[in-house]
């Protein structure tokens, strides 16, 4: 009797772990909540940013930040000075109708994007960098799921 009660005990423990694994964590940094995205945990935060990584590999990172980022030729222009190298810029609609500003760099062999937009009355940054050899081609960009997810 006393087999099948730990046993009973066992399998709800393991179900209800099973259960939380699948939903996913938030954030909430000034007012917007920002979904994790799958296979990323938080590293760390506070009300201002947030530090997220890849859970079984820290070289892809992702950083929320909000703050008054209006001057991106100001921030394009800082980077070039550190070593980053401009790929591109571009402006597009996300899918829950929020207008995102994308700059792409590289430097040390490593991608680095960052999205600008407002959203909820403040204005955010998202830094998302990776290795140049990803081995993961076909995978969705985890910032446009962030972005696409702010509640």
């Amino acid at each position: 009797m006393n087999f099948k009660k730990i046993l009973l005990i066992l399998s709800l423990l393991v179900f209800v772990f099973g259960i939380s694994a699948v939903f996913s964590e938030n954030v909430t940094i000034e007012g917007s909540t920002f979904e994790v995205p799958q296979g990323y945990v938080i590293n760390s935060s506070n009300d201002y940013s947030a530090h997220l990584v890849k859970q079984n590999n820290s070289n892809y990172t992702i950083f929320i930040s909000e703050g008054n980022f209006s001057d991106l030729e100001n921030a394009k222009q800082s980077r070039e000075i550190a070593g980053f190298k401009h790929m591109n810029e571009e402006v597009f609609l996300s899918d829950n109708n929020i207008s995102v500003t994308m700059q792409s760099y590289m430097k040390n062999e490593t991608f680095h994007s960052f999205y600008y937009f407002d959203a909820n009355n403040a204005s955010y940054m998202i830094g998302y960098s990776f290795p140049v050899h990803d081995e993961s081609d076909n995978q969705t960009n985890p910032v446009d799921e962030i972005i696409n997810n702010i509640v």
